[in-house]
């Protein structure tokens, strides 16, 4: 404190001179107990002010980074995560999440780490707000974490690298280690994700397969059909069998794969267009075209020949992705989806279903 007076007395010295200083002294020796308890009541309003002004900037910089981050998702589909985030600072280490008017609430301990932030928020962004519709059909637990881990991964690898050393060593590294029945789902996911199938095929397709089934709170079968569809993909992607197809209840699509220059050489491009319609023709309501490198280009130009000849095709989106290969190189890939339903149209589709039914 005289310090602080010291301080005050040569700033009025140098700005006001000797009588300012005496006229100063004299309010101080009389007030001076009500001023500095002003002063003190000032500069802690100030610090809460201050301090309270600083978390909200810092939940609002980490929701913005968080929606940033995921936009690789919602860019595959709209459904998938459709919610928007917001971060409540508080001082407990439990982490609590919820929905609420069409948003992820997540109460958090601010933490020094910005990357264990931003990782465990993610998490919690990711558990309550992926394809959040789909799960209450699911029952298998560790399948579902390893849904929600491989989407935080892919998010997580995509956009913060400097995360991810926070994310695996501390939480994925400890699941895969102690829980098989997690570590089998997730290896799974992980071997399609380098294909190119996990977020444009399976999660889209999880997402698009419930579309006409709303008003049911749950199906009993479609939890052991995911399965199924999983285990097709891995071996799709695997080479095991060359099915181009799978038709179920509630997954009917196919696939196409534009790697064989010799073919396109000897057959045209045309023959791949006609595979696609024939695909159609078979009952599938999607089908995928895959392509890499100098595929891509064809690839597209396939895919933009189908939709003007086929009338059945209502929605094309071309998904890019990084394609991993065996022996752990990459590159470019395209994943083009051919759809019979448009988004806009799914649920008048339903709705016209259910008027021919009564």
């Amino acid at each position: 404190m005289d310090r602080l007076l010291g301080a005050l007395a040569e700033f009025l010295v140098s700005f006001g001179g000797w009588g300012i200083v005496t006229v100063m002294s004299i309010l101080l020796l009389f007030f001076g107990d009500k001023l500095l308890t002003t002063v003190e009541s000032f500069w802690a309003a100030f610090r809460n002010v201050s301090s309270f002004t600083f978390k909200r900037y810092t939940s609002t910089k980490l929701s913005n980074q968080i929606l940033h981050a995921t936009k690789i998702i919602n860019e595959i589909n709209d459904d998938i995560l459709p919610y928007r985030v917001r971060i409540k600072w508080v001082k407990n280490e439990e982490i609590e999440s919820f929905l609420k008017s069409g948003q992820v609430i997540i109460k958090i301990k601010g933490d020094d780490d910005i990357n264990k932030s931003f990782v465990l928020a993610v998490s919690e962004f990711v558990r309550q707000g992926l394809i959040h519709n789909v799960k209450r059909h699911l029952r298998d637990e560790p399948f579902v974490q390893a849904i929600d881990y491989c989407a935080v991964n892919k998010v997580i690898s995509q956009s913060y690298m400097e995360s991810l050393s926070y994310f695996e060593k501390n939480i994925l590294n400890n699941l895969i280690k102690n829980d098989e029945e997690f570590a089998k789902r997730f290896n799974q996911l992980k071997q399609i994700d380098h294909s190119g199938l996990f977020l444009p095929v399976f999660l889209n397709e999880l997402s698009k397969s419930l579309s006409q089934f709303d008003g049911q709170y749950f199906i009993d079968d479609f939890e052991k059909e995911a399965k199924a569809f999983l285990k097709f993909l891995v071996d799709f992607c695997s080479e095991k069998h060359k099915k181009l197809s799978y038709s179920g209840k509630y997954f009917k699509v196919a696939f196409g794969l534009i790697a064989n220059q010799s073919f396109i050489n000897r057959h045209g491009r045309d023959a791949y267009v006609e595979k696609v319609r024939n695909s159609l023709s078979q009952g599938a309501q999607t089908v995928y075209l895959f392509g890499w490198e100098d595929k891509v280009r064809i690839v597209r130009q396939v895919a933009e020949r189908t939709a003007r000849l086929d009338l059945r095709i209502k929605r094309v989106k071309y998904h890019y992705y990084r394609h991993v290969f065996p022996d752990r190189s990459a590159a470019r890939g395209i994943c083009v989806e051919m759809s019979t339903i448009s988004p806009k149209n799914r649920n008048r589709e339903k709705e016209c279903t259910r008027m021919v039914k009564s």
